[in-house]
């Protein structure tokens, strides 16, 4: 794979504003990255399959390979503040890291198979389930997360208005504990492990980290505080995503002059924001993460409509 800078000529406004535009999106995706635990790709993958015309393998693999720079970053920060919980990061792990692999490995080679260029809606197979499967699972997700964070907005004001009644003097001392309260029990390992798989999965088919699955899990099922859960699924993200990007490298899919400018991006944008998220309010978390997932589907499917 040759290493240059040619790929830049054919970002719409020219060579150096692209150089620009990757940098600002970095830096953009690297601050929402390390604040919600996404690892960034809901709006990478769209972002480069668009604007660089790079198919949708090549530019889940250009989003995954930024991803170990930034979220290195930002787990500095998150371990500084004692907010991750390594067993559960680490257990996350076991299966996340062979199912991201293998789909890596399944998704790289089918769009090169003659399956995978037939041309539907004018569109290559590989593409068009990409962009059915992408619009439809993120924009469900972006739903349920709206209505969770709006019952935590709630459940947080009902909360100041019980410490002002002196009710309760201290009503966050207990969010602070909860992953504490994690055993191995079977039924939570199970569930661990098979959230894993999904998170790996999803990482490699999307290029979006699979934080999308462990913070949801993290936050409802092992009552982690919101900053803790995304903490945690950091850990998961950079050791998954450096794993698949060497396989996506070896494939020939990735572009490592678009990933190399974003991560210089990215590293900046993840200090800011992971500092942004340790201080941040219960509920917020999930507000902006509903909200940007709404605004990715919304682009994603009006800029390939006319294509159809």
């Amino acid at each position: 794979m040759d290493f240059n800078f040619q790929i830049y000529h054919d970002f719409i406004w020219g060579f150096w504003p692209g150089i620009i535009v990757v940098f600002g999106v970095g830096f953009f995706v690297g601050y929402l990255a390390s604040f919600l635990g996404l690892g960034g790709g809901f709006i990478y993958t769209p972002f480069f399959h668009s604007f660089f015309h790079l198919t949708a393998v090549q530019a889940v693999a250009v989003s995954l390979a930024q991803m170990p720079v930034s979220s290195l970053s930002g787990l500095f920060v998150y371990h500084k503040n004692n907010k991750i919980r390594w067993k559960q990061g680490f257990l996350l792990l076991v299966t996340s890291i062979p199912a991201a692999q293998y789909t890596a490995y399944k998704f790289g080679r089918f769009e090169d198979t003659e399956l995978g260029k037939q041309l539907y809606y004018g569109i290559p197979l590989s593409e068009f389930i990409y962009l059915i499967v992408f619009t439809i699972f993120l924009g469900i997700l972006a739903i349920y997360n709206l209505i969770i964070a709006l019952k935590r907005r709630r459940k947080y004001y009902q909360s100041l208005e019980v410490q002002s009644q002196n009710l309760n003097p201290n009503p966050t001392a207990t969010n602070e504990n909860h992953a504490e309260s994690f055993s191995y029990s079977p039924k939570s390992v199970f569930i661990v492990l098979v959230t894993g798989i999904f998170f790996g999965l999803f990482s490699s088919l999307f290029g979006i980290g699979g934080g999308f699955l462990a913070v949801p899990l993290f936050v409802y099922y092992f009552r982690m505080s919101p900053v803790e859960a995304v903490a945690t699924s950091f850990l998961g993200i950079f050791l998954t995503s450096f794993g698949t990007s060497v396989l996506f490298f070896m494939q020939g899919k990735l572009h490592l002059e678009l990933a190399l400018v974003g991560s210089f991006g990215g590293i900046f944008g993840a200090r800011i924001g992971s500092l942004k998220a340790v201080n941040a309010k219960p509920y917020s978390i999930l507000l902006v993460t509903a909200f940007f997932q709404f605004l990715v589907v919304v682009w994603y499917v009006l800029g390939k409509l006319p294509k159809f």
